[in-house]
């Protein structure tokens, strides 16, 4: 094994799962760098706003509207903003960290709009997914993604970032709720074709994601990518490249 395959490797007490038939993955941040794209994009939008900004503040400012440090999206999630006004106010947030004055609301749309052109460019996959993909495809293992975002808006994220490959998708839109809510998974199961207990979800999010899971019936597995976490789980990935090994390496594997 060479260091650059060994890199993809390591696992964080992750123990075997039970048998497992098809995976569902989370997309934003787990399967598509959307932190690094949203970092990228708000720089490049604040390029003007924020030239005298010290660098610092102005990196502090970017993660913190990548990240929502404003707690916008999950309202957004709970029907409470629109989608442009949970951005609009991560942008205020943003701006209001280096002391500056957010564009004026009637700019926000057109901010929000040159946002999303730049950004959609900056989408990409993280390093280990289709290394991982290719690991499912050859143990014949079905796989999609079940994502707290629209449809149509995930569908185009993952053909823009090289996944197109990935047919099985759900949306929170299409779902009827977003994760934890159970209906997510529950369609993404039934899209898959497998039984409940028999799919693995692969998320981020310990809460959304893996609790979710395991309260819809199925299995979960933290993908801690940063390990930052506070989470007692002992089903914790650092990256994808194990999986398709823990999958197989559990006694009630059969191969196809």
């Amino acid at each position: 094994m060479d260091n650059a395959t060994s890199a993809l490797n390591p696992i964080h007490g992750a123990r075997s799962v039970a048998r497992v038939e098809g995976v569902l993955f989370d997309i934003d941040d787990t399967l598509v760098d959307l932190n690094a794209a949203a970092v990228k994009g708000f720089h490049f939008l604040t390029s003007e706003d924020f030239k005298d900004v010290p660098g610092g503040l102005r990196e502090h400012a970017a993660r913190d509207y990548a990240d929502d440090g404003a707690g916008a999206y999950e309202r957004y999630m709970a029907g409470e903003l629109t989608f442009l006004g949970q951005r609009a106010e991560r942008i205020r947030r943003a701006y209001g960290l280096v002391g500056l004055d957010a564009p004026p609301a009637e700019a926000l749309g057109v901010w929000s709009a040159r946002y999303e052109d730049v950004v959609q460019g900056m989408w990409a996959p993280f390093p280990d997914v289709h290394d991982c993909l290719d690991a499912l495809d050859a143990l014949s293992i079905p796989y999609g993604a079940v994502s707290n975002n629209v449809e149509d808006y995930q569908r185009r994220k993952l053909e823009l970032s090289g996944l197109g490959r990935i047919e099985v998708l759900v949306g929170s839109d299409t779902a009827g709720a977003p994760k934890p809510d159970p209906r997510p998974f529950h369609a993404g199961c039934r899209l898959l074709g497998t039984a409940r207990g028999a799919t693995l979800y692969v998320g981020d999010n310990p809460v959304n994601d893996v609790q979710g899971a395991i309260d819809a019936g199925l299995q979960g597995i933290l993908l801690d990518r940063a390990p930052d976490h506070k989470t007692r789980s002992t089903e914790i990935l650092q990256n994808l490249g194990s999986l398709a090994a823990i999958i197989t390496g559990n006694p009630g594997f059969l191969a196809h």
